[in-house]
């Protein structure tokens, strides 16, 4: 009898032993339980005796869920948890508790729960807010991974930079989310996105292929965006830069045709890696001075030129621009300040083969006559006629507007085949100054017009 009480005791030691020992506590000591329709923290303390231990305890417990709701709660419930092991207002109380002898001491450890819907009510705004900017930053993270997996480069590239603004826009949990590590990353995707010009690319088609710089086999890029740059006039015959979005094919090639007829007739087209214009703007504005130039330096250095030049319909040898200037009274001024903006824009754009002169009549049909008189035998008779029309004061300052016409003939012909209209309007201290500056503006238009009908 007394084996078998021996042999009893010795199986429900091992059974014990090896399910639970003092040293390793509960499962829910370790990992942390997830209760249906509750959020749970586990805290631990060491002290003498049970009772400082306990205290210990308690007090982490409340220090996580300080950290987790954002805000201090050591101060208002320490107490009271420590009396009634609850948080009223939290509906907040302990679930569990284990001590275990350690050392010349014990170790306590508990756990508290609280329903989910007053834990995330319970959190201040800030921190909110930081774990919904730290999720939206992960799940930017994967998707751009995935489109690198997919050769997406420059989707890869938009979602690092659309993390990388969030991270800027305020705190956030993950230290692996920091602006300055994510800039890095977004760097290194963008020096690996190469653009080249195709062989074969002439007249008004252009083909680029864009391309990943590193890897085994250079991989082309699928869906990549390419911006295309170049210059322009507007209505006003005002040079501004302009431009497009390409999205490559599965072989990493876009193709772009100058079909703008205000392009200027000699330039350069300018191809890179396109990023939203806004985008750049919002981290520029979030982040600390400077702090983007690295990515505007390899943007500009990722960019490839491709340059242009047409000679146009009107050969310069065979065309002749003559340019008459009238004042409000409709009669032939001697100023020429049209002309003279007029020659220097065209000579500004590369166009100053044209020979530009001044008309000479009041009428039309007299300027045009008098140019074929004395440039006979060419193919192209250009007339800008420009008048002021209109002057008018206030708030210290004159107003001036000029209305210019823009004739093309071909010689022979009296009635012209084209005609292009404008009005501008110029200031100035004076009369005279605002009629000048308007005149001016009529000549650079006037030009802008006769280089985009080219």
């Amino acid at each position: 009898m007394r084996k078998i009480l021996l042999s009893f005791a010795l199986i429900i030691l091992l059974f014990s032993c090896s399910t639970f020992t003092s040293t390793e506590g509960p499962e829910w000591t370790r990992t942390t339980p997830h209760p249906s329709g509750a959020a749970a923290f586990v805290g631990n303390g060491t002290g003498t005796d049970d009772s400082s231990a306990r205290a210990s305890a308690y007090m982490n417990i409340l220090e996580k869920l300080g950290t987790e709701l954002g805000y201090d709660v050591v101060s208002p419930y320490y107490r009271e948890l420590l009396s009634t092991d609850s948080i009223a207002s939290l509906s907040a109380r302990i679930t569990n508790t284990y001590s275990a002898p350690v050392n010349e001491g014990v170790t306590y450890y508990a756990m508290l729960e609280m329903p989910e819907d007053v834990y995330y009510s319970s959190r201040s705004e800030e921190y909110s807010a930081a774990i919904e900017r730290t999720e939206k930053i992960g799940q930017l993270l994967e998707s751009a991974m995935e489109n690198y997996r997919e050769n997406k480069d420059t989707a890869t590239l938009l979602s690092i930079l659309q993390a990388l603004e969030l991270s800027l826009s305020g705190d956030v949990n993950n230290a692996d989310y920091a602006p300055e590590l994510l800039l890095d990353r977004a760097l290194g995707y963008l020096g690996n996105i190469g653009i080249s010009i195709e062989d074969g690319s002439k007249g008004t088609e252009v083909s680029v292929r864009m391309r990943r710089m590193k890897g085994l086999m250079h991989p082309y890029i699928v869906d990549g965006l390419v911006e295309v740059r170049y210059m322009m006039v507007n209505g006003d015959g005002e040079p501004i830069e302009s431009s497009v979005v390409m999205r490559t094919d599965r072989d990493g090639m876009a193709e772009f045709f100058r079909t703008n007829p205000y392009m200027l007739w000699s330039g350069a087209l300018r191809f890179s890696p396109y990023i939203p214009p806004e985008l750049l703007t919002s981290i520029a504005s979030k982040a600390p001075e400077g702090f983007i130039d690295p990515l505007l330096s390899l943007l500009e250095e990722s960019t490839v030129e491709y340059r242009y030049r047409d000679e146009g319909e009107l050969s310069p040898s065979d065309t002749i621009i003559a340019v008459a200037e009238y004042g409000e009274d409709g009669l032939q001024l001697e100023i020429t300040a049209a002309y003279n903006a007029f020659a220097s824009y065209l000579a500004s754009s590369s166009a100053s083969g044209y020979r530009v002169v001044s008309g000479e009549g009041e009428e039309e049909s007299e300027v045009i006559s008098s140019l074929m008189s004395l440039y006979p035998n060419l193919d192209n008779y250009i007339l800008l006629r420009v008048g002021i029309v209109d002057s008018e004061s206030g708030a210290g300052r004159v107003y001036a507007r000029a209305e210019a016409r823009l004739s093309f003939y071909r010689n022979g012909e009296e009635e012209p085949y084209l005609v292009r209209d404008l009005i501008v309007i110029g200031g100035g201290s004076t009369e005279e100054e605002a009629g000048e500056t308007a005149l001016k503006r009529a000549g650079s238009a006037g030009a802008g017009m006769f280089l985009s009908v080219l």
